[in-house]
């Protein structure tokens, strides 16, 4: 079993236009509504590839259950936690005529204790997940250490626990040792604290967390490819140029294609070589409608790993 679990999910509206204008009527095209939040995206990719996958989640109101239409028709199985606050929305508004987009994101409503300690609950004592993926922020409110607790639950277990996050959030749950992280290069510069200018600066920074106990510290770098450290040693991946429309989601493809492909068997490069393949799949695609198996697997081709 393959478990991705997103603490605070949202509603992505994506519009399209040309310019915006200030105190103006702006027309947009209808908008694409999708399920979002890092660890939906992640599940909503793994789903394309694996009938063993779930998704654990808490949604509520008209938009939690907007968002159980949107994953049950991408094929998603999701195990819900039931609240009694509005599922947040995220605007994302795409500026065709500037080539820029502007992401308008809600913080989400906090959860109540007891609805927080369901969702843990669910996710510790109801299931053995070969991969876990902890994804994306944590609603107003919940304790810092909340990934972290997480991690410490499964210490010992076969489960192999990847954490996708930023702030204190990741921070504590370095601290517990979990298999995999994937930062980007500025998550991981607030990770150790100082700025990175260089790959080497990224290699030093990347083996600091190694030391705290991480098996696997994946750096995402944008269009060119990703970053990583493990036992075998440090290699990046080089992703083919393509032609980019959207970068929603692709940092989060990246994590649901390597904890698939780990889920799969895959060796350590030849996983992220596949999490890469889905993030460049994905920043083809318009909106957020994320990767195409058959994209995927035709950029896998021509995606290198290069030995550092």
């Amino acid at each position: 079993m393959l478990l991705s679990l997103c603490p605070n999910p949202c509603l992505d509206v994506y519009y399209y236009t040309g310019a915006l204008k200030e105190d103006d009527t702006n027309r947009v095209e209808n908008p694409l509504l999708s399920p979002g939040g890092k660890g939906v995206n992640a599940a909503r990719v793994i789903a394309r590839f694996c009938d063993e996958s779930y998704l654990a989640l808490p949604l509520g109101g008209c938009i939690g259950r907007c968002v159980k239409e949107l994953l049950e028709k991408e094929g998603v199985s999701a195990i819900i936690v039931n609240i009694s606050a509005e599922t947040r929305v995220n605007t994302i508004l795409e500026q065709r005529a500037k080539g820029k987009h502007i992401l308008i994101s809600a913080r989400g409503a906090p959860l109540t204790e007891k609805e927080l300690e369901k969702l843990k609950e669910t996710v510790c004592n109801c299931y053995e997940p070969e991969v876990l993926i902890l994804g994306g922020s944590v609603p107003p409110g919940i304790r810092n250490t909340f990934y972290g607790e997480i991690v410490e639950n499964f210490k010992g277990t076969k489960t192999k626990v990847i954490v996708d996050a930023d702030g204190e959030l990741l921070q504590k749950a370095v601290e517990k040792g979990p298999f995999a992280v994937k930062p980007n290069r500025y998550e991981l510069e607030r990770l150790v604290g100082h700025p990175l200018y260089s790959i080497e600066d990224i290699v030093k920074a990347a083996e600091a967390v190694r030391k705290w106990g991480v098996e696997v510290v994946i750096v995402s770098l944008g269009e060119f490819g990703a970053l990583c450290l493990y036992k075998g040693g440090a290699f990046r991946v080089v992703p083919p140029k393509v032609e980019v429309k959207n970068t929603v989601g692709a940092g989060d493809s990246l994590v649901g294609g390597f904890a698939y492909a780990v889920y799969a068997g895959k060796d350590i490069p030849e996983a992220v070589q596949f999490g890469v393949a889905c993030g460049t799949a994905t920043v083809t695609e318009e909106g957020t409608k994320l990767c195409k198996p058959e994209k995927v697997n035709r950029l896998l081709k021509t995606t290198k790993i290069e030995k550092l």
